[in-house]
């Protein structure tokens, strides 16, 4: 039996990370998934409103603390004003539709339970370790298994990963700092890349990191500069 592949690329999603400080997002529904997705927002520095008849136990306490709004039990489209994000994760097909077309005449993103494909986005699959996010998307077609994709890979990440980035992050400032040509600038980035370098923080080898940095940097850094760098790893 061949399975055709006629849904898997109709409507490609275009990847994107998005900074959530300063924004609102509304979430209609107060079950396991809305509870999930609130979750989500609220550790990115969204403001949560809640529209929901019934609350899960982790919701109420949130309601309760001031973490969320809670702003009815009924939708309305009036609550689309001056929102950024919205999620339509009611067990009611129906009204996740009305939601989501409202979002659409309105031009605002809309994510939905039970049928993605209606909404404007989709959610991937992430693990973050430190600075370092990994998403994983089906494109909708089955979030259960982009779940067993992310934990799959979170096997091959090791805490070695975080000490590595935060190196890279204070490294890539410096030598910004340096005033030199984007370009060279670049170059520089690409060659730090290819080194080996979480192999060589996970097994402590110091010494053979430093001079590799060196035999690419210099002169531009200094082996006390990156000694320095390589201390705040």
């Amino acid at each position: 039996m061949k399975i055709e592949n006629k849904d898997s690329c109709d409507r490609p999603y275009y990847p994107i990370f998005l900074s959530l400080r300063g924004k609102v997002g509304l979430v209609v529904g107060g079950g396991a998934v809305g509870e999930r997705k609130i979750k989500g927002l609220l550790e990115h520095g969204a403001s949560v409103r809640l529209v929901a008849r019934d609350l899960t136990p982790w919701l109420k306490v949130q309601k309760e603390n001031g973490d969320l709004t809670f702003i009815g039990e009924s939708y309305e489209e009036s609550y689309l004003n001056h929102v950024d994000l919205i999620f339509a994760v009611t067990s009611d097909v129906h009204l996740n539709r009305l939601i989501a077309e409202d979002a659409r005449k309105r031009r605002l993103w809309c994510n939905m339970a039970t049928e993605p494909e209606l909404g404007s986005f989709i959610l991937p699959a992430i693990f973050q370790q430190g600075p370092l996010s990994v998403a994983v998307s089906t494109s909708g077609l089955s979030p259960a298994f982009a779940r067993r994709i992310r934990d799959e890979i979170r096997k091959s990440f090791g805490p070695e990963w975080t000490s590595t980035l935060t190196m890279l992050g204070r490294l890539r400032t410096i030598i910004q700092s340096k005033g030199l040509p984007s370009s060279e600038n670049q170059q520089l980035f690409n060659k730090i890349a290819d080194l080996p370098l979480t192999d060589w923080i996970g097994e402590k080898e110091w010494d053979k990191l430093l001079q590799a940095l060196y035999e690419i940097c210099q002169p531009r850094l200094t082996i006390k500069e990156l000694k320095q760098i390589m201390g705040k790893a």
